[in-house]
């Protein structure tokens, strides 16, 4: 897949992979609620991540659970995915941030646009062909040479925001956040005026100017997404 196909066409998730993990998260989420309800609402994380983890095991996706400090406070659930032998993807839980905050509805909304972001890697990689990948070098890559050289974090996150795949990937994001407001036509329209409903027009605003080529690309993205989801 060439840079410029990358730019011009949407890749969107597996429906039926989609569609699959959701059930199975709703089950869990059930149940979940079932020992909260036991355990006068004290969460038990790694007991989450594991029944997540059970209950989505025909799928390539791994569940688990972190007691490390997190530099976001806000952020309850961290993933990757990649192709190895096959495709496969990792959701991490991370257990200070979630432990008393969590909300079923909330935590399900957080989960399902991680998955779908991976599922949408999933998706390029498969336009590029697996075995072209080794050749492939990420922003994430970029970044973190960039950063051992100048010891600036914010190099690595420019580099890793602008890589076509993420920009792809986080504009399906943006364009979830946006449907999720009360009027996100408007929104749409004028993201800048609203960035603080929109966490992930934050991120890219943190190394962005709202006129730059990246942000310009990123809401090209969003319309699309946003436009095919209504």
């Amino acid at each position: 897949m060439l840079l410029q196909e990358l730019t011009e066409a949407r890749v969107t998730p597996d429906a039926k992979f989609m569609a699959g993990m959701e059930r199975a998260i709703d089950r869990v989420l059930r149940k979940y609620q079932d020992h909260l309800d036991a355990n006068n609402d004290e969460d038990d994380i790694d007991l989450l991540a594991d029944m997540l983890d059970d209950a989505t095991s025909k799928f390539p996706v791994g569940f688990y659970a972190s007691d490390d400090d997190v530099k976001d406070p806000n952020e309850w659930i961290s993933a990757e995915a990649g192709v190895d032998d096959g495709e496969f993807m990792n959701i991490v839980l991370h257990s200070k941030n979630l432990e008393g905050k969590y909300g079923p509805k909330t935590f399900k909304n957080i989960l399902m646009r991680a998955l779908k972001h991976e599922a949408i890697h999933w998706g390029q990689y498969g336009k590029i062909g697996h075995d072209k990948l080794d050749d492939l070098v990420s922003g994430h890559q970029k970044g973190q040479e960039k950063m051992h050289k100048t010891g600036d974090p914010l190099d690595w996150m420019r580099e890793y925001l602008k890589d076509p795949h993420e920009l792809m990937a986080y504009a399906s994001d943006l364009a979830d956040e946006i449907k999720d407001l009360d009027n996100p036509d408007q929104v749409l329209r004028n993201p800048e005026a609203h960035k603080a409903d929109l966490p992930s027009y934050q991120r890219y605003r943190q190394v962005f100017e709202p006129n730059s080529k990246e942000l310009r690309q990123l809401l090209k993205y969003t319309a699309d997404y946003y436009s095919n989801s209504i």
